[in-house]
């Protein structure tokens, strides 16, 4: 089942709503046609939520020489929209009705604009999921992830600021935005991102020689990192900020039931993998949220917690053993 647009799905369906505005038989349609074209540029290129856009005063919001927009309200931010679409938005914006109109050229009831956003889409017969506003909102998300640009930028892009809200994005697609932050993050010189968990920084702490990190993951798990200045510095880190944490095996102590001793971090759940080896034993243990743990463990010391698939287990390490990729 097809869960997005293409690169040249949005292409095609781009050139549709040209069309279609040019098709308009009146004055009177065409100047609709020419406000609903505006709206799906502003979501295609701009990532404007459907409030955002019903809302805006275009022909003030939108620079037409710098080709930035600036989005009031709660989310407020600054867009740069691509040169390829400003031909089409110069020419709407000059319209004599975009400067009468003020914020009501763009506004519209919700339910007529996304039952012309299908209707549009139906000569190329895209699924109605697919070109609504906010698809085309998450699809321009995923063509900047896809560009390497960094997830915090496209944060930022979209005004999220919610976990909500960024999980909405994360889960968009069959997840195909945490699968494009996994794979940029395993090109930050890690060849193996097993134990990479993807969550929001909710707590910074600084410190003279370290910052110690508290990341939320969307499953609710909490993790405490610790970090050198450089580092922190490096990856530019802020309370909201979505970061992938990576997990040592070699730093993760294993026992069958929980204790207190001396350690940041405490996960648990039963056993799914054990690979024993004659010395080193590696094991899996599954997570509430579905996230496998993988562990590294002397063989003589599990051999004495008599462990089996299914048991319930305890995991332990230090915040030195997380380590934080913000890319």
């Amino acid at each position: 089942m097809q869960t997005r647009l293409t690169r040249q799905e949005l292409d095609a369906l781009t050139l549709r709503w040209e069309q279609w505005e040019a098709e308009a038989t009146t004055n009177s349609r065409r100047i609709v046609r020419a406000r609903l074209h505006l709206l799906f540029l502003l979501f295609r290129f701009g990532g404007l939520r459907l409030g955002e856009a019903l809302e805006l005063n275009a022909k003030a919001a939108v620079d037409v020489v710098t080709c930035m927009v600036h989005i009031p309200g709660a989310s407020a931010r600054d867009v740069l929209l691509p040169m390829g679409c400003m031909r089409n938005i110069r020419r709407i914006l000059s319209l004599p009705e975009a400067e009468e109109m003020g914020t009501e050229f763009l506004h519209f009831d919700q339910g007529f604009v996304r039952r012309k956003f299908y209707e549009v889409a139906k000569a190329l017969a895209f699924d109605s999921a697919l070109v609504g506003p906010r698809a085309l909102r998450y699809a321009r998300g995923l063509e900047l992830l896809e560009l390497h640009v960094p997830f915090n930028l496209v944060q930022k892009f979209l005004g999220q600021q919610k976990n909500s809200q960024i999980a909405a994005f994360l889960d968009f697609a069959g997840g195909e935005a945490r699968r494009l932050i996994s794979g940029s993050a395993a090109q930050d010189g890690r060849k193996d991102c097993r134990n990479s968990m993807l969550g929001v920084v909710t707590g910074i702490e600084l410190g003279m020689r370290s910052v110690r990190v508290e990341v939320t993951a969307f499953s609710d798990i909490s993790l405490i990192a610790l970090c050198s200045h450089k580092d922190f510095s490096r990856m530019d880190l802020h309370l909201n900020q979505v970061v992938t944490a990576f997990i040592d095996p070699d730093q993760i102590a294993v026992a069958p039931e929980s204790h207190s001793g001396g350690f940041s971090n405490r996960l648990c759940g039963p056993v799914e993998e054990l690979h024993r080896e004659q010395v080193e034993t590696f094991i899996g243990v599954r997570l509430p949220d579905g996230t496998k743990i993988y562990s590294h463990q002397e063989t003589a010391v599990l051999d004495r917690m008599r462990l089996y698939e299914g048991k319930k287990v305890w995991l332990f390490f230090p915040a030195r053993a997380v380590k934080l990729s913000a890319r």
